[in-house]
């Protein structure tokens, strides 16, 4: 299954999104009250094997 990911620029973690804003740990991904086109590019669509972040994998298993 393909889920919404935003990979972090800084160190390269590969988080799960939750809404327009944020991930499922809770780490912002987007700051600004709009969304451009090109904010919405960042998010890419990977299977869960492809996830790195470990807090957005424990929540993500709680809710399966």
């Amino acid at each position: 299954m393909f889920y919404p990911t935003y990979q972090s620029k800084n160190n390269q973690v590969v988080h799960i999104v939750e809404d327009q804003q944020i991930c499922l740990c809770g780490v912002k991904h987007h700051s600004f009250y709009e969304l451009n086109r090109k904010d919405l590019r960042s998010i890419v669509f990977k299977p869960v094997d492809n996830v790195t972040c470990e807090d957005c994998l424990d929540k993500f298993k709680d809710f399966s």
